[in-house]
């Protein structure tokens, strides 16, 4: 990604060459993030909801793939009970570790 873009670029850039529609997080992963940086996306996500207060969309639905066959969810993706050990073991190197709750 190139750091030096703009926002409305940085963000296309981010996205590369997909044609996703939507932006799909484990909210386990989220969570899993430093509290500064839950705050930022908190407040970001609710200026976004706060910008557009009247979008019809009422509920979406997440159905995970592999190999082109519908899996379950895995454990580790449970919000309530995290598996903190399989979530440190996918960090960059350079992350910090042990942030799950």
């Amino acid at each position: 990604m190139n750091t030096d873009a703009n926002g409305e670029e940085a963000l296309w850039g981010w996205f590369e060459l997909s044609r996703a529609t939507w932006l799909t997080l484990p909210r386990v992963l989220l969570h899993s993030m430093p509290d500064d940086w839950q705050g930022k996306l908190a407040a970001l996500l609710q200026e976004m909801d706060h910008t557009f207060p009247s979008v019809p969309i009422e509920e979406t639905r997440v159905q995970l793939l592999e190999n082109n066959k519908f899996i379950k969810q895995p454990d580790w993706l449970g919000y309530r009970h995290p598996n903190v050990d399989f979530i440190n073991s996918m960090r960059a190197e350079n992350g910090e570790e042990n942030l799950c709750n």
